[in-house]
């Protein structure tokens, strides 16, 4: 190895460790003594993750409040970054929030952060050509039952227990925070992009079966089965029109 590089990689130690190390090739001048000098890196390179964090996660940053500067400390004092791109950072936080205390007593927390990765993962996804009802139009009719529906591989369905896509849509818009609400039931939050805009919103109960079971590969006639649970025969099909339609025009 290389001077340079035995001094680049001793460096990089010393930027990741906990606390600032002294290193040899830093050397003080009049601005700053060496300790100063590295600090400054050592110091500047957390903020730089922190500053990440706050790109990624503008819903958690709303739900927190002031926990949320102690929350980004937490995380980045024990996940480093591994990847060359750090817009991938934030992947882990969900979870983080989801199992280590003090913040999995507020699952709140993981909840919004699962929303918000899911809204910035979705941004970036790769195009995928998307049906529309012309193109249905197409199938034969003696195809229709067999027919299976696949969905953007982008599309998320996120289980909340609090009103999180509430403190989303506040931080989007620059609203008032809203009030935290916890809900007797759990529901789903649907995630997905269209074109350039990534879309969220509430999912209908009736709508989550449908949608689960065609995530699933089931064919277009178990989901109609699977709505006659929720209403009877002639409203089953009409309420699976109105569906469809709803996914097609959505992208």
């Amino acid at each position: 190895m290389s001077s340079l590089q035995t001094i680049q990689q001793q460096m990089l130690q010393a930027v990741l460790a906990e606390r600032t190390a002294k290193l040899r090739a830093v050397r003080s001048d009049d601005i700053a003594d060496a300790e100063q000098r590295l600090s400054i890196y050592h110091h500047g390179y957390r903020v730089r993750l922190r500053d990440a964090l706050k790109n990624e996660f503008t819903g958690l940053q709303y739900l927190a409040g002031r926990q949320f500067p102690g929350l980004l400390d937490a995380y980045v004092k024990v996940h480093s970054s591994e990847h060359y791109n750090i817009r991938w950072y934030g992947a882990d936080l969900p979870s983080f929030l989801e199992e280590t205390p003090p913040w999995c007593d507020k699952p709140q927390l993981a909840e919004m952060a699962y929303i918000d990765w899911a809204i910035s993962t979705a941004f970036d996804a790769e195009d995928e050509t998307a049906k529309g009802i012309a193109d249905l139009s197409t199938v034969p009719p003696d195809v229709w039952a067999s027919l299976r529906l696949i969905m953007q591989k982008h599309l998320r369905v996120l289980t909340v227990t609090h009103n999180v896509d509430a403190f989303r849509r506040a931080a989007d818009s620059g609203a008032k925070r809203p009030r935290l609400r916890r809900f007797d039931h759990a529901r789903r939050i649907l995630v997905w992009r269209k074109d350039t805009t990534v879309h969220y919103r509430t999912l209908d109960p009736d709508e989550w079966q449908v949608l689960s079971a065609a995530l699933d590969g089931e064919t277009f006639a178990s989901l109609c089965e699977r709505l006659a649970v929720h209403h009877d025969e002639s409203a089953a099909m009409s309420r699976m029109v109105l569906l469809l339609q709803r996914w097609l025009e959505a992208g």
